[in-house]
């Protein structure tokens, strides 16, 4: 599985595809910035955590589908797949392999685009006081949960439909129609657990955004405050969710990928 591993890395690092994602990604972040005019007065590192957690929850998922379909989908449409098989590589090392390589591309881009902006604003202008440190931390830390849970349904999507665009273009839809789903389950089940473990957009949105602010007072500003702040048992179900559904996605991806002609 280490060749496998070493062999999907080398390919990203030599893709134009992997740098034309960042710059893009990139771009868009920074531009979400700019347009969201934040006050120099009140702008602290927890201030900008809430402020932008929405933004995150929604495009971080795009980031994820990209780079999972470049890496499941992309060996199956030039045979590489099929090469590997035929020197010898069990089919389960080549599929574990790729997932390992597609969870870890997402989570550490993830924290780069989510944490990084965060500590140098709080570098910068100090930490401040509208979402405490230690629910920061509790929200990025269940947040990786639903994040693994994305990776492994768009692999799942990879091995059933073997084309990126493809791959991309379905992913999109559903990624659509949850957070959707996830608008409606608001309003219809609110207070349940239950969407949680139904949806993956809702997890990861749960995961980091606020839902209930008010403003405190502070230097003589008016600041917005976190009301909501997370609780034990609503991490613990997003960790279980995110947890069942990694478990049933990458049954269902293998289940897939072993019925595949690669030939």
């Amino acid at each position: 599985m280490t060749n496998i591993i070493k062999a999907q890395f080398y390919q990203l690092f030599h893709s134009i595809s992997t740098y034309i994602i960042i710059a893009v990604s990139f771009i868009v972040i920074v531009f979400s910035f700019i347009v969201e005019e934040i006050d120099p007065k009140t702008l602290c590192g927890s201030s900008f955590a809430v402020t932008f957690a929405e933004m995150y929850a929604g495009f971080m998922p795009m980031i994820i589908m990209l780079f999972t379909a470049i890496i499941c989908a992309g060996d199956m449409k030039d045979k590489t797949i099929n090469y590997e098989m035929l020197t010898g590589t069990k089919r389960s090392v080549v599929y574990c392999g790729r997932l390992v390589v597609s969870v870890m591309v997402s989570v550490i881009f993830s924290f780069v685009y989510m944490v990084v902006p965060t500590m140098i604003v709080s570098a910068v202008c100090g930490w401040g006081h509208a979402m405490p440190l230690s629910d920061y931390v509790m929200r990025m830390g269940s947040a990786v949960f639903p994040i693994v849970r994305l990776t492994l349904f768009y692999a799942m999507c990879s091995f059933i439909l073997t084309k990126p665009m493809i791959v991309c273009a379905v992913g999109y839809v559903f990624s659509f129609l949850e957070m959707i789903g996830s608008m409606m389950a608001e309003e219809l089940f609110s207070g349940s657990i239950l969407p949680l473990y139904l949806l993956s957009f809702h997890s990861l949105s749960k995961a980091l955004c606020p839902a209930n602010f008010g403003y405190g007072f502070e230097d003589g500003v008016d600041i917005m405050v976190v009301k909501d702040l997370m609780t034990t048992p609503l991490a613990v179900h997003i960790i279980v969710s995110g947890i069942v559904g990694t478990a049933v996605f990458g049954a269902l991806g293998y289940m897939a990928f072993r019925k595949k002609d690669m030939g």
